[in-house]
């Protein structure tokens, strides 16, 4: 199986880049994180490669994913810098993750493997 990686980089854009994953990194990760290939596991893992968080269901709400992430101290050290260069994103009225909309039928918040 093929998975998906977004990452939200400190470059100012707000949209994550997303990057496609080989099968062996997706396995490696598996066994890394200890990922059981059975059921949907969303993880949210800070830049110290350290699981923040660990999810048994899809999240279609983001806030608390956030919410969480702007509680992290690497985080608050990139809004400061982002303050700094007057970075700012737009704001997001809805609370959902940015571009998702009830009709979104791409699997954009997960993947679900095709094995």
């Amino acid at each position: 199986a093929s998975g998906t990686v977004e990452f939200f980089p400190l470059n100012g854009k707000c949209q994550p880049e997303k990057e496609t994953l080989s099968q062996d990194v997706v396995e490696s990760l598996r066994n890394q994180l200890k990922i059981n290939r059975d059921y949907f596991s969303m993880l949210v893992v800070g830049k110290d490669g350290d699981v923040k968080a660990w999810f048994p269901s899809p999240m279609w709400s983001m806030g608390s994913i956030y919410d969480l992430v702007d509680s992290m101290e690497l985080r608050q050290q990139e809004q400061k810098l982002q303050q700094t260069f007057g970075i700012r994103c737009p704001d997001e009225n809805t609370g959902t993750y940015h571009g998702y909309t009830e009709e979104t039928e791409d699997g954009y918040l997960y993947h679900i493997s095709e094995d």
